[in-house]
């Protein structure tokens, strides 16, 4: 029976042991290196630098965007959360310090707790403020500007959260401070220094920091675009994973919290460009181990001629629409103004108010995200297909009785009488509704979508921006809708920046080339000949000069009033559209009440596209209107389109030199 016991006992022991050996060896041999790796972190002091980030100029080296110094407001993560444990260790170091009770300690803990919370509702009014007083704050804005902090706080403590339920232990987050507000410039540091409460807080601190400053406001914004701090999703996007790169460089490129990103326009598609790399210094043991200094990000260069942006915009107003100025030989963007703007110093500020106009959209980029029908600008396109298909000679005639069979349908409403015997010249100059129904009868849609791919309407723009859509050209219809897209009407819609960039192809003799905006970090630019024939575009070419110079031309009084030095080729357009309904309550349909509503906008599109001169052309233009409800595109985007030839021959620019 001993003996028995005996050998059980020696089994249970010898397991025991056997189990103790496993587990060290897993621990050695297995999990070594990874032990080894977190002991080295443990031990690392990791000290970074960040790197500023790159400036975005326009052609003639004016700055659009930079970095700028600024000061930031940082909380301790224990003060936001209210950790009661750190909360105690703050007691017990206000007692030390003033040699005062715990029952003392405490209550002036929770008062610097109150002024700290007090601190950073000012600076959150502040940095709401910008260029404003506090006291000129409504209070929607000192409201917003408070609810803005909480959502702020909220989410930096369901992240860290979030991290430590995931690593089943207290994160590195949990005992630092996070940015609470950002971009405070000098008035609001000297503002917050000297408030009685800065030296009565506690778990707050203002530290030096950059941001970034357009010093431009609000010309060029949808291009520009703006940045923010960084969100989950671009984490797990961009950064590199533990097989992807070894600490230091995860540690150079990945994105952190707090870090800026680029969001829209030129500072998200030229991202890599403009970011640059964290600097860090490593040392060990107090030995510098690594010394990588920060690589600031590079400069990128736009086509853009800012001061032209600025000028443009002036001429459009307070309407909504849109304008392009191309630059036809290597189709650079001279400027590409969408109406109405908005200050890009302000956008995170003033993003409730930008997002709840849902009449006036700021946010959209009209240029290259909003498409229009293009309506009779697309007959320059529309005949340059017919001749290239070999439908029709430059001399066809139609006779145009102010409808095509049915005097109640497809009906030529530039002429009510009709045009009478009308060649393909005059079609362009007069805008004769009936000979393109004849046309696009003709062609058919297949044979249309052909040709209108090739000017690239279906594809996006090609500039790069995250905002550009593509056009809608169809593949498959009736003989009626290839009659209506020959005039740039029914199943078919262009953005102004795809039908500028269409003009500057017949102006150049069928050469397609893709806009450009970005010098460095955009696309590869697209080309390709479109084999029109020379004497094919100059016939549209010819038509197209008719419309401004010769009496009965649909631009011709607009431009006779003040008519530039230039030779002007051009084509109007009036496109019936669907009215805008406000989506008042977000819920992505039309509702009754919403129907009725008279804040409705209801009219057409007004265009007027060309370029110049007529014998050497340099640049293309094309201006859109929205929602008029008198006159057509020559009265409306006529006057935009001739005082921006008038710019363009300017002193102050000679882009067109006489």
């Amino acid at each position: 029976m001993y003996k028995h016991r005996l050998k059980i006992f020696i089994g249970v022991v010898a397991v025991l042991f056997l189990g103790v050996i496993l587990r060290l060896g897993y621990l050695q041999i297995v999990r070594g290196d990874d032990y080894r790796l977190q002991y080295d972190q443990k031990l690392r002091n990791v000290e970074s630098s960040p790197a500023r980030r790159g400036k975005i100029l326009d052609r003639n080296g004016y700055i659009l965007a930079r970095d700028e110094s600024c000061y930031s407001l940082y909380m301790d993560y224990r003060l936001m959360a209210s950790d009661e444990k750190w909360g105690r260790s703050q007691v017990r170091a206000i007692a030390r310090e003033l040699s005062i009770s715990r029952e003392q300690a405490a209550d002036v803990f929770r008062q610097r707790a109150t002024n700290t919370w007090r601190l950073v509702h000012r600076a959150t009014a502040l940095a709401r403020a910008g260029d404003l007083s506090v006291d000129r704050l409504t209070p929607e804005q000192a409201t917003a500007a408070k609810e803005d902090m909480q959502s702020t706080i909220a989410r930096i403590i369901w992240r860290m959260k979030r991290q430590a339920t995931r690593v089943g232990m207290t994160v590195r987050g949990q005992r630092q401070a996070h940015q609470i507000v950002a971009g405070l410039d000098e008035h609001a540091y000297a503002a917050l220094s000297v408030s009685k409460d800065k030296d009565k807080t506690v778990g707050v601190s203002l530290r030096p920091d950059t941001r970034r400053r357009y010093p431009s406001r609000n010309a060029a914004c949808h291009i520009i675009g703006f940045t923010t701090q960084v969100w989950k999703d671009d984490l797990d996007r961009h950064n590199m994973t533990k097989e992807e790169g070894d600490w230091f460089a995860r540690n150079e490129a990945n994105y952190r919290d707090g870090d800026q990103i680029g969001r829209g326009g030129v500072e998200m598609m030229c991202e890599k460009y403009l970011r640059g790399s964290r600097g860090f210094r490593v040392s060990q043991d107090s030995i510098l181990a690594k010394d990588q200094p920060a690589k600031d990000g590079r400069d990128v260069h736009l086509t853009l001629d800012i001061r032209l942006q600025k000028d443009i915009e002036a001429l459009l107003g307070t309407r909504n629409g849109c304008a392009v100025v191309l630059e036809i030989p290597n189709r650079e963007i001279l400027a590409m103004v969408s109406a109405p703007t908005y200050d890009l110093n302000r956008y995170q500020l003033d993003f409730r108010e930008l997002v709840a106009d849902k009449v006036n959209l700021p946010l959209l980029h009209r240029a290259v995200k909003k498409v229009y029908p293009p309506g009779s600008t697309v007959k320059p396109l529309s005949a340059l297909a017919a001749l290239g298909a070999g439908i029709i000679p430059p001399s066809t005639e139609y006779n145009c009785r102010g409808y095509m069979y049915d005097p109640t349908r497809f009906r030529c409403w530039h002429r009510q009488g009709g045009h009478g015997r009308i060649d393909l010249r005059d079609s362009i100059k007069r805008s004769c509704n009936v000979y393109y129904y004849h046309v696009g009868e003709k062609m058919g849609v297949e044979l249309f979508s052909d040709w209108l791919m090739d000017f690239g309407l279906s594809d996006k723009p090609g500039t790069g921006l995250p905002d550009e859509r593509a056009g809608h050209v169809p593949r498959h219809g009736t003989k009626g809708e290839s009659r209506l897209i020959a005039i740039g009407q029914g199943p078919m819609d262009a953005t102004p920046l795809h039908m500028v960039n269409a003009i500057a192809t017949i102006a150049a003799g069928g050469d397609f080339r893709s806009p450009i905006i970005a010098l460095e970090g955009g696309p590869r630019q697209v080309q390709r000949q479109l084999g029109i024939q020379s004497q094919h575009a100059e016939a549209i070419r010819e038509g197209m000069h008719q419309v401004v110079s010769e009496y009965g031309g649909s631009a011709y009084k607009v431009f006779k009033k003040d008519r530039p030095k230039s030779t002007v080729c051009g084509k109007t357009g009036t496109a019936t559209a669907s009215p805008h309904i406000p989506d008042f309550n977000n819920n992505g349909r039309v509702d009754p009440e919403e129907r009725a509503s008279n804040l409705v906008l209801r009219g057409d599109m007004a265009w007027c596209v060309g370029f110049a001169p007529y014998e050497n052309p340099k640049y293309a233009f094309a201006v859109v209107i929205e929602y008029v409800t008198s006159g057509g595109g020559g009265a409306n985007a006529g006057p935009v389109a001739r005082d921006i030839i008038h710019l363009l021959e300017s002193p102050k620019y000679q882009y067109l030199k006489p």
